[in-house]
């Protein structure tokens, strides 16, 4: 993968428009977006890849299931932000859980197992940091928690002046 293209990012318009992609679904999709969530710090087209990723598993892990549900939620937690996608499937069985993010490792019948892989290299790319479990009674969550953009506040004391006179 390329190395990542950092600029300020609108999470929640990202996750907007990536929603569209998935008005046929047949899971029912809840969103709750931080109103006040600051942009983040990334690659556009690499955190739109681990969003579509993450809806796509969710959707996929629910295939066989009668009320299927996606949360798709973000929150300002400390300097960082936080997108959590949850699903009401079977959950990661235990044998896979230590090995969730290697490559080729895959529940799903036909599916290449990098999904997650690239998930979790873009996000270590991104300075983030992300984390799998299972819910109860059933279900899986996926929480990456990405940096903040900082304003950008020259320093107190400094100048940019180049005045010459």
């Amino acid at each position: 993968m390329p190395a990542p293209e950092l600029g300020r990012v609108d999470l929640n318009a990202f996750i907007g428009e990536l929603l569209g992609l998935y008005e046929t679904s047949q899971a029912r999709i809840r969103v709750e977006l931080a109103a006040d969530l600051p942009d983040v710090w990334g690659d556009a087209s690499q955190l739109r890849q681990i969003i579509h990723n993450l809806l796509r598993n969710a959707q996929d892990a629910q295939e066989d299931v009668d009320e299927a549900q996606i949360g798709v939620s973000t929150r300002r937690v400390d300097e960082m932000a936080e997108l959590v996608v949850t699903d009401s499937g079977p959950g990661f069985p235990p044998e896979i859980m230590a090995r969730v993010f290697e490559p080729y490792v895959t529940t799903k019948s036909g599916g290449t197992g990098l999904g997650l892989a690239i998930v979790k290299k873009i996000v270590d790319e991104h300075q983030g940091r992300i984390r799998i479990r299972n819910r109860q009674p059933n279900g899986a969550e996926v929480s990456i928690l990405l940096p903040l953009a900082e304003p950008l506040i020259p320093k107190s004391g400094t100048t940019d002046t180049n005045d010459e006179s």
